[in-house]
């Protein structure tokens, strides 16, 4: 093999070190699974509005809700509330139709779990 033959073969053995030890082949080779989304629509001294993207088979940290708030479904579905002694709500969000939640009783938190297989979509309206 000539000269250029064996360069070019250190080269591409160089690149393929590189990009192993950059986490090339865990970036690209292994999928990320989806997460939650909570994406800001609107705030102001009386409200505060998101809008969340439940994917499939995921759920959110545990959190609570100080605040009244309405819940509108974009893409309904059924989520599940669980507290952390493992009591379990679920709630079904109908596409279009909006639902109103008093505050939650202090000191109480919830996780919000989608074990379904499709995506749910709601905007939250929270008063402030």
């Amino acid at each position: 093999m000539g000269r250029m033959g064996r360069i070019g073969g250190t080269a591409i053995g160089i690149v393929v070190a590189i990009g192993v030890a950059s986490g090339f082949n865990r970036t690209f080779a292994t999928p990320q699974s989806p997460e939650m989304q909570r994406i800001p629509q609107f705030e102001n001294d009386r409200v505060t509005a998101w809008r969340s993207v439940i994917p499939p088979h995921t759920q959110s940290t545990f959190h609570r809700h100080d605040r009244g708030r309405t819940i509108i479904g974009i893409v309904g579905g059924d989520l599940k509330t669980i507290t952390p002694d493992g009591r379990v709500t679920t709630t079904h969000y109908e596409t279009g139709k909006a639902m109103w939640f008093d505050p939650m009783p202090p000191g109480e938190t919830h996780r919000d779990v989608n074990d379904t297989d499709k995506t749910i979509e709601v905007v939250t309206v929270e008063m402030n």
